[in-house]
């Protein structure tokens, strides 16, 4: 399987120094059944030794303190990933659960956290309208998965500049604009709205051809007795795998935050992201 070389690197400019700062930074894959991770590691400048912890989701969590004054924070992060899983499984795979296995007490106590709403997966009137307005019917849930896939990336556009990371759901719906991040978290505001566990999922993608840096990816999981954790993204629907490389899991993107600090000092006035896939051909 070929493998993913990746190096993300953020820039954080304060107007003024900073006395000391605190981050986490969820920048570090780890190995699983869909990856083997060769190498992954994170450096700062100003320098600071890196504390490694996971969360409760089982997400690898780099934590660091800066003590003297700075003006700029950089935190590059760098990884080899070797994705596992070229393709999600096959629709006759997808067949095997029914609606009748996604309503039962003991799916829905085994994943409560992924079905109940969530910080920035609210219940909504507009989820609600808008699903009505879809209108996506399957006879399996692992069917219907797959052409909300297609519809939510039909009708709400991939532009960079319309939201930010704290644009509700609902504004994304109206004005039918946002990026990976928002898709996802409309598709999980749809799967979980029908009874179906979905989680958000943090990482990069390699996109062969695509010109300059880019920046992290959001994708989906949706929980299938019998099929397990199948994958989703309805900014690429029908996703090849092995462009893919995870960093971590949550209900939402709040919890898997690349970078997510707090300082003594003025409000940090810019910040960078730059990100670069390669793939060994």
């Amino acid at each position: 399987m070929r493998r993913l070389r990746v190096s993300h690197r953020t820039e954080i400019r304060y107007p003024a120094q900073v006395v000391e700062s605190v981050n986490h930074v969820r920048l570090i894959p780890r190995s699983g059944n869909l990856q083997v991770v060769h190498d992954a590691r994170v450096r700062t400048f100003p320098e600071a030794p890196v504390s490694i912890y996971d969360d409760v989701y089982g997400n690898r969590v780099g934590w660091f303190h800066v003590h003297e004054p700075h003006s700029r924070l950089v935190i590059e992060a760098f990884a080899t990933v070797e994705p596992l899983q070229p393709r999600r499984p096959l629709p006759d795979v997808l067949r095997i659960t029914g609606w009748s296995d996604t309503r039962t007490g003991e799916y829905r106590d085994a994943q409560v956290e992924f079905l109940r709403p969530s910080r920035l997966v609210p219940r909504s009137a507009a989820v609600d309208a808008y699903a009505a307005e879809l209108g996506v019917d399957a006879p399996t849930p692992g069917e219907w998965l797959v052409e909300l896939e297609l519809a939510v990336a039909e009708t709400i556009f991939y532009a960079p500049g319309f939201t930010r990371v704290d644009t509700p759901i609902a504004r994304v719906i109206d004005i039918r604009r946002g990026v990976c991040q928002d898709l996802a978290q409309v598709f999980i505001a749809l799967a979980r709205r029908r009874g179906i566990a979905t989680r958000y999922v943090s990482g990069w993608l390699y996109q062969p051809g695509a010109g300059g840096p880019g920046e992290s990816h959001a994708w989906v999981e949706a929980f299938l007795p019998g099929a397990g954790w199948v994958q989703f993204d309805p900014t690429h629907p029908d996703p090849e795998l092995t462009r893919y490389a995870r960093i971590g899991v949550g209900r939402d993107y709040s919890d898997v935050p690349p970078v997510l600090g707090t300082y003594l000092g003025p409000a940090a006035s810019d910040m960078s992201v730059e990100v670069i896939v390669e793939r060994d051909d």
